[in-house]
């Protein structure tokens, strides 16, 4: 089996592909990247880790 064919989704836009991932989740990334933004790349893990503990996602 498969991965599912998401090019009808990709091609309607960001909006399509939010509604699939969720919206919450797009947020989250929205935000990891903007946090990430210039940053060198020593100091990555480190915002990485406090943007997870502030929506306090967990590592399995």
């Amino acid at each position: 089996m498969g991965l599912p064919d998401l090019a009808p989704v990709v091609e309607h836009g960001p909006w399509a592909i939010a509604l699939v991932i969720g919206i919450p989740m797009v947020g989250k990334i929205i935000i990891t990247a903007v946090a990430l933004r210039g940053s060198e790349p020593k100091d990555r893990p480190g915002i990485i880790k406090a943007v997870a503990e502030l929506f306090r996602w967990r590592r399995p």
